[in-house]
């Protein structure tokens, strides 16, 4: 999705990718990593994810990164939660204080993103990353995230597969096979599990589906 039509989705609330609740895989899988409670957690491409508020109460350190200005603030704003703003140059930095404190949301452009700039992070958490992003712009997408996670960082993957003829993404469809190619060159990839039904397909049976299966992963950069 080009930089232009993202913004116009948030300035006009086109937000049907926006889930309400937390995200039931993130409940289920999560857990079983055993992080450590003040693990710093990437979460890039993140909008106002409720996900973020899960992870922060689990006690890490979360490191959002989202292009939309609005987004940051409605996260903060919508949540009841105080934060301090500051530009940094090529991006804007919105803190957390207060109970919110631990949370920061990295406003600008994800490629433009340094290690320097997020800190040494522990963990990542990609529910609506990948398959938001065209074909051209996975394996750029993988290759930033490797340049950003250390040896050892572990994270969790969600993917969706369905017949893109029924359906214009995003989110698009990647195939496992496409999930295993993009990670094999700095990652293990470890599906953990696999499902469909009319409950994976939300407001997207609104949208020409019937079926569509969802893939989690466990994915470790090497």
């Amino acid at each position: 999705m080009k930089a232009e039509k993202w913004h116009a989705n948030w300035r006009d609330g086109r937000l049907g990718f926006h889930q309400k609740k937390v995200n039931s895989r993130l409940e289920q899988f999560w857990p079983a990593f055993e992080l450590p409670s003040d693990a710093s957690v990437l979460v890039p491409l993140c909008g106002k994810s409720l996900d973020m508020l899960y992870l922060h109460q689990a006690g890490h350190r979360v490191i959002g990164v989202e292009l939309s200005e609005i987004a940051g603030e409605a996260f903060f704003s919508e949540n009841q939660l105080a934060f301090e703003k500051r530009d940094t140059g090529n991006l804007q930095e919105f803190t957390g204080v207060g109970d919110a404190a631990g949370i920061r949301l990295l406003i600008g452009d994800l490629f433009a993103l340094e290690a320097s700039q997020t800190g040494p992070l522990t963990a990542f958490y990609d529910r609506a990353s990948l398959i938001a992003l065209p074909a051209e712009m996975r394996q750029r997408y993988i290759a930033k995230l490797s340049s950003l996670l250390p040896a050892g960082a572990t994270g969790l993957l969600i993917s969706l597969i369905y017949d893109p003829s029924k359906m214009n993404g995003p989110p698009f469809s990647v195939s496992d096979d496409e999930v295993r190619a993009l990670f094999n060159a700095d990652f293990t990839v470890q599906q953990i599990d696999s499902s469909s039904g009319p409950e994976r397909l939300g407001n997207l049976a609104d949208r020409g589906l019937d079926t569509m299966e969802e893939r989690v992963y466990r994915i470790t950069r090497v």
